[in-house]
């Protein structure tokens, strides 16, 4: 049903612009005086029906959904490990993949709406964001007891843990459900509702660190003095996607991106 819910939103402006078209040279069928003016109002219905269609494949579009229940889905995503269709579950299963897969078509995209369902299978779900690349982005790792907001800048990873961000959930998720994830970014903010047939687990924020972060670099196991490295955290934008490292599972679908 969401499928074709998103396909006729996808397609609505082509589908009205066809039935006016129809409509208008139906019109001038009924109403002709001659052969020429007939020619001339077909001529006219198709040149306007082709700007307009020329119009709205040139223009940006401002979401996408993407159902993930078929291997063709795969199609725009980008990244490394195994993000691919499961024939048992018919969804999405994402595993061994570090540093994981992005959707090509929003690397630009700022501020955003970024919806999926999801089933633990195995430890957590990585959910990632503001990605400008597969070094570069934000990353809210859905474990059974909260969220573990996490950083990626120039691969190196900080990250916070559930109860010292106030995002621990009310009960434990179970590995036999499907749950819902929306995470919107906006400005500095990341807004998080967590659902489970629409009944809400969670409904929080999370602000962005700012400034830089110091990550500490050893020459060997045995470096007692490491050195550290500031690096500026630019998370502004970028596109969104998920990863899992090792063993950690999870099944995914009905991927939801759309500007705000």
């Amino acid at each position: 049903m969401k499928s074709i819910l998103y396909t006729f939103k996808n397609f609505k402006f082509d589908i009205l612009t066809t039935l006016s078209t129809i409509g208008l040279v139906s019109l001038a069928f009924l109403f002709w005086q001659n052969l020429l003016t007939l020619m001339l109002t077909s001529v006219l219905m198709a040149t306007i029906f082709l700007i307009i269609i020329i119009y709205l494949k040139v223009k940006e579009k401002d979401f996408y959904f993407i159902s993930l229940t078929k291997r063709e889905d795969k199609e725009d995503w980008i990244g490394d490990g195994k993000f691919e269709y499961s024939r048992v579950s018919k969804c999405f299963q994402i595993t061994q993949a570090s540093p994981g897969c992005i959707y090509s078509k929003c690397l630009n995209w700022s501020d955003y709406k970024y919806e999926f369902e999801f089933k633990l299978m195995k430890t957590c779900l990585g959910a990632v964001l503001r990605a400008v690349n597969l070094s570069n982005y934000v990353m809210m790792q859905i474990t059974k007891t909260g969220i573990r907001p996490h950083v990626l800048v120039n691969g190196g990873w900080i990250a916070w843990e559930a109860n010292t961000v106030n995002l621990v959930f009310p009960k434990e998720l179970s590995f036999e459900e499907w749950y819902k994830c929306q995470l919107v970014c906006d400005k500095g903010i990341i807004h998080i509702k967590m659902l489970r047939k629409n009944n809400k687990i969670l409904d929080r924020e999370w602000q962005l660190p700012q400034g830089v972060l110091a990550f500490s670099f050893k020459k060997d196991e045995e470096d007692t003095n490491p050195i550290n490295i500031p690096f500026p955290i630019n998370l502004e934008y970028g596109s969104a996607g998920f990863r899992n490292f090792g063993d950690e599972k999870a099944l995914v679908k009905n991927v939801l991106l759309e500007k705000i």
